[in-house]
């Protein structure tokens, strides 16, 4: 074999070696990034069920108890009646409060109104053995005022032993799920005048308005 030949044959040898090379570190690189591409998409397929199953901030906790309520409007009176899954002699509080004269009829149904701070008047009902309870009979002192009615839990302002009542031992009240921030003034230094608490209300219209006499209207939850 020439010289030349011999040149060109070991030439072409390791030509062929550095190809077979080249092959396969780009054959084990292809697997490698495969396996990444996988992996990354076992990641991201785990991290989006984890985000699905986590509970979004806009989901509203359901509450530990729950009433039910209507009112009777009769000339000056207004009755309140309903039921609860409170325990018996749990209280409830009725409070009326009269809006500004110069709020929109629109503006009062959407519950966008604010009523005065002042409570016109007011009534504590108790929870009965079935779970019922009934106002004796709220005053409605005008006939042409637009008023809200607002029926409150407020289980912070029981006495201690009522307060163990509404949850297990070693909790407290102020735990309980559901509850929104509630404003009742109070001129009582030991009561704050923001409490946690379940309410619900329903607006009284003019006498001669729809809403305003002999109707029964019934309350619904307050939004937080």
């Amino acid at each position: 074999m020439t010289v030349k030949k011999r040149m060109a044959y070991l030439f072409s040898r390791l030509a062929r070696t550095i190809l077979t090379a080249c092959r396969l570190d780009l054959s084990k690189d292809k697997s490698s990034v495969q396996q990444m591409v996988k992996k990354e998409g076992s990641v991201e397929k785990l991290e989006r069920q984890d985000t699905e199953s986590k509970p979004t901030s806009h989901e509203k906790e359901e509450p530990a108890y729950t009433f039910n309520a209507s009112v009777t409007l009769n000339s000056t009176s207004i009755q309140v009646e309903g039921d609860s899954t409170l325990p018996p002699a749990v209280i409830l509080y009725v409070r009326l409060r009269a809006y500004p004269e110069d709020a929109s009829v629109p503006d009062i149904k959407d519950y966008r109104a604010e009523p005065y701070t002042k409570v016109i008047s007011e009534e504590h009902m108790s929870i009965q053995e079935d779970g019922t309870f009934k106002s004796r009979g709220v005053e409605r002192p005008e006939f042409q005022q637009r008023y809200l009615l607002e029926l409150i839990f407020a289980p912070t302002r029981f006495e201690e032993s009522m307060q163990q009542k509404l949850v297990t031992e070693g909790e407290s009240v102020e735990d309980l799920p559901g509850m929104i921030p509630i404003d009742m003034p109070t001129r009582n230094e030991f009561f704050d005048d923001v409490v946690p608490g379940y309410i619900k209300h329903v607006n009284i219209m003019q006498y001669d308005e729809p809403d305003g006499n002999d109707v029964s209207l019934e309350l619904v939850s307050v939004e937080s």
